[in-house]
Formats: C-alpha cells, structure tokens, sequence
C-alpha cells in the first residue's frame, strides 16, 4: 500500500486532510434549497466509492508490501468491529455536522463542532492524565470560551435580521411569514455541539482499531469506515427525513427529482472521505516520520478555521451586521 515515507510526507497528507475537510461543506452550500437529508444520501454514496476505490488502488500497490487485502487477512475482527463502531459514530457527527448546516453558518457550525470535539478528547487526555494537565484543561475552556461567544454573536445577528426583516415586512402577522420563520439559533449551535461530541469519541475507537500487529492499516480502515458509514445512513437519514430539524417533512421520492445537486452531495463526501483516508496515511506510516498527535490536532482545528474564514469572507455570511457582532465573531 502507498504510505507516506518522509516527514514532509506525511505533513502533506494532513495538510490535504485539512483542505478537504474545511471545504466540503461549500459543496452542500451550492445545492440552495436542496433539502440535507438528500444531500446526506449521496455524500455516503459518495464515501463509498472513494473508500472502495482507494483500498483497491492505492491499497493494493506495491505488492512486495504488506497489501490492503493482506492487511485485511491479519487484521482482528476486534480490531474491525473497533473501527466499525467508529465510522458508525463518525458518521452519525457528519449526519449533525451537515444538518446544523442547513440552518446555521458555517462559519459557527465548524469551529462549535471541531471545538466541542476538541475538549470531549482534551477530557480522554486528562482521565488518566496525557501530559501537561494544566495545558490540556486550560486549552478546553478557551475553546469552551469561543464555543459561547460564537454562539452569542449568531444570536445577536439573528435578532438584528428579524429586526430588518419585521420592519420591511408590510403585515408582519401574515400566515405566510409564520410558515417561513426561520430556525433559532440555538438550534444550529445545539446540532453542532452534538456532532463535535460524537466527533471527539471517534480517534479514542479509530487508534485502538489501528494499533498492534493485527491491527487495521490506512486504508482498511478507510473502508471500514467507510461502509460503516453508508451503512448506518440508512439507519439515520429515514428518523431525520420524518423528523426534520427545520421545515416539514419531506416525501423520499423528492429525492429522485435532485438533478445537479446530487452531483454536489457526491462530490462532498469523495472529499470527505479522500481527507479521512490522508489522515489514516499519515498516522499509518513509519513512527520516524509520523507528524504526531500534537500536528494532527492542529491541522483538525486548521480545517475548522479553514471553514470558518470561508464562511465568513467567501459566503459573507454575517454581511451588514453591526460592528458589536464583528468584534465577538474576532474574538470566537
């Protein structure tokens, strides 16, 4: 299999980790008014294939090596079920990830959900502790710190936006204005913590699934996950299809009707899985040149902030507010 085998090797390939995961969500941004549920169909669609793929080219390469399949023949059916229960939560985070989406920026969704991810493995780290225990809690309430003034500042910019809307509005008791009100704040914030909750579980499961002799090589556990996560859509996505998290409830055979947007959903989960897969590659090479658990954390928390700044300057997604949001969304 194809692994990284210098340093800046495997630097590369979390670096690449970063851009597809703080990117993806522009893809699901361009389907407009396509419903998440359907755009979540095909982004798992979408994993499978580049997992599938992946294992069975970069996998399956130079064989006078340990292969994808020979990996598979090692490889503990403790070690699987590991990484299935993995892509199975993993899946479920990007299940929330993509609905808080759907209602709230991304510019608040990313760095709520990565740094709700980031305390739930800070407190893996401290019970029992993992280095400098000051560090690792004070490093949790900064984040906890961004998480709150993120959120206040959507709220206080949602408030500003009914007030504009309810003073252009000629009959602000219209039928029609009900039917169309938008979500609350704490609904997208709420979706968001949860998945950065379910997100946090996730590395605990994916390094026990990979450890040892016969543990899960990069791209074994790629497919893994992969098929876990396709999987378990069809578990998930029917309860958020009859209960939406905003608007009514929709009729599964929309879903055919998609046209260029299921395009978008695929194209989102290949990038998605592709960043999975370079993270796995870089953590699966020699321990001379692995990057290291401190590099990987960095570069998760670079695709929130990715996400984030392409949210607020490419979306301009709190354009017009007032000077007061500006400063709080600096400080988040």
């Amino acid at each position: 299999m194809i692994l990284p085998s210098t340093q800046n090797g495997a630097l590369l390939c979390l670096a690449l980790f970063l851009l597809c995961w703080g990117s993806f969500a522009n893809l699901q941004k361009l389907t407009g008014k396509w419903r998440y549920e359907f755009f979540f169909f095909d982004f798992s669609f979408g994993v499978a294939i580049v997992g599938i793929v992946a294992a069975f080219t970069l996998g399956s390469m130079k064989s006078a090596d340990l292969t994808f399949q020979d990996n598979m023949l090692i490889a503990s059916y403790h070690k699987m079920a590991f990484a299935l229960e993995g892509g199975f939560i993993l899946n479920l985070s990007a299940l929330l990830l993509v609905a808080a989406i759907s209602v709230a920026p991304i510019s608040i969704v990313f760095p709520t959900a990565m740094g709700a991810g980031v305390v739930v493995e800070a407190v893996w780290l401290l019970f029992p502790p993992q280095g400098n225990t000051l560090l690792l809690g004070g490093g949790a309430f900064v984040v906890v710190v961004a998480i709150v003034v993120g959120a206040f500042a959507y709220s206080a910019y949602a408030q500003e936006q009914a007030v504009v809307k309810k003073a252009l509005s000629p009959d602000p008791r219209s039928l029609a204005m009900a039917a169309n009100k938008p979500p609350l704040p704490a609904t997208g914030v709420a979706l968001s913590v949860i998945s950065g909750i379910a997100m946090g579980l996730v590395p605990a499961l994916s390094d026990v699934a990979r450890v040892g002799e016969d543990g899960l090589g990069a791209y074994s556990a790629g497919l893994i996950f992969a098929l876990a996560a396709l999987g378990s859509t069809f578990l998930f996505a029917p309860f958020f299809i009859t209960f939406p998290v905003h608007g009514a409830p929709v009729q599964v055979r929309t879903y055919f009707k998609g046209g260029k947007p299921h395009l978008y959903g695929l194209l989102a989960g290949a990038l998605w899985c592709v960043g999975l897969i370079a993270k796995f590659a870089s953590g699966s090479a020699l321990s001379t040149v692995q990057a290291g658990p401190v590099a990987v954390r960095e570069f998760a928390a670079g695709a929130a902030v990715l996400a984030a700044l392409t949210g607020l300057f490419g979306w301009r997604e709190f354009r017009g507010s007032s000077p007061r949001i500006r400063l709080l969304l600096l400080v988040m």
